[in-house]
């Protein structure tokens, strides 16, 4: 999956099975969509088919936008720097926004959102998708930790629901692969990507450059991130 060829300094965000420089190798764990829905149903731990059963009982809606508007990416990008402020984690910056500006030009990205009664958005996933894969790129909840343990279950329940979905959702468009996106050391992300089936698969990704210039831009930015 290389969906930005030769539109800036810095060429765009790939994500491949195949070693390429100066991509980085990450364990993901892949969902084979060509699998029937009750076998990927089979596959889920037990918690989130319960959770999932629980949340589709209640007035949740879901939104899938398939054709994303600047509006839409800011949208997002408010909501999620607000969880990342929550999380204590990196923002969602214009070096990001850029990228998924670029995204909307190939018509690879999708994002998705689940809402209350209310109409508030309680959950946000995003995707990078070539008709084939499709890869998580973002995903983002409104929690912080002083919410009472009822919205905790609400939260928890809405989320994995739409992650269900969303497999869901690109099965019947036809691809062949979800992606979790990369598996960290964080033992509780770990986990709950894991308990979703799927297989543990080695991926190369990151971000590419085509100019001395884009190189200096990445470089700089992976001495940012490391510094946090």
């Amino acid at each position: 999956m290389n969906l930005n060829e030769n539109i800036s300094d810095v060429q765009g965000f790939s994500h491949s099975i195949i070693p390429k420089k100066p991509l980085k190798r990450i364990e993901t764990v892949h969902i084979n969509l060509t699998k029937s829905e009750e076998e990927l149903h089979q596959q889920l731990h037990r918690s989130n088919k319960k959770q999932i059963k629980k949340a589709s009982t209640k007035l949740l809606t879901i939104e899938v936008i398939d054709k994303p508007r600047y509006e839409d990416i800011r949208t997002f990008q408010k909501f999620y720097n607000q969880f990342a402020k929550n999380k204590n984690t990196y923002p969602c910056n214009y070096f990001h926004v850029h990228t998924m500006n670029m995204l909307i030009d190939k018509h690879a990205l999708v994002i998705t959102r689940i809402l209350n009664e209310e109409s508030e958005i309680l959950c946000y996933r995003v995707y990078i998708t070539d008709g084939e894969t499709a890869f998580s790129l973002y995903s983002a909840s409104c929690f912080n930790h002083k919410e009472k343990s009822e919205k905790k279950r609400l939260l928890s329940e809405a989320n994995r629901y739409l992650l269900w979905q969303n497999i869901l959702y690109f099965k019947k468009h036809n691809h062949k692969i979800y992606d979790m996106g990369g598996l960290t050391d964080n033992e509780n992300i770990r986990k709950f990507k894991m308990e979703f089936g799927g297989e543990i698969t080695d991926v190369y990704s990151g971000y590419e450059a085509n100019s001395k210039v884009g190189k200096f831009v990445l470089w700089l930015r992976s001495k940012k991130m490391k510094k946090g």
